[in-house]
């Protein structure tokens, strides 16, 4: 059971960093196109460094 409340609680956590993340890189690409591509790709990085990060000790 603590199991279960301790990764729901790092999944919401994770959730919500990748939401704002997610909405700063949207706001800069508006106002700068030509950065599309490197902002996906450090979008990309963070997101897969978070799910190393946030990934339950037994896996």
């Amino acid at each position: 059971m603590n199991f279960y409340i301790e990764y729901s609680m790092r999944d919401q956590t994770t959730k919500e960093i990748i939401g704002i993340v997610a909405i700063i890189i949207g706001i800069l690409i508006i106002v700068y196109p030509a950065l599309l591509g490197w902002l996906v790709g450090i979008f990309l990085v963070i997101y897969g460094v978070l799910e190393l990060i946030m990934m339950p000790k037994g896996s």
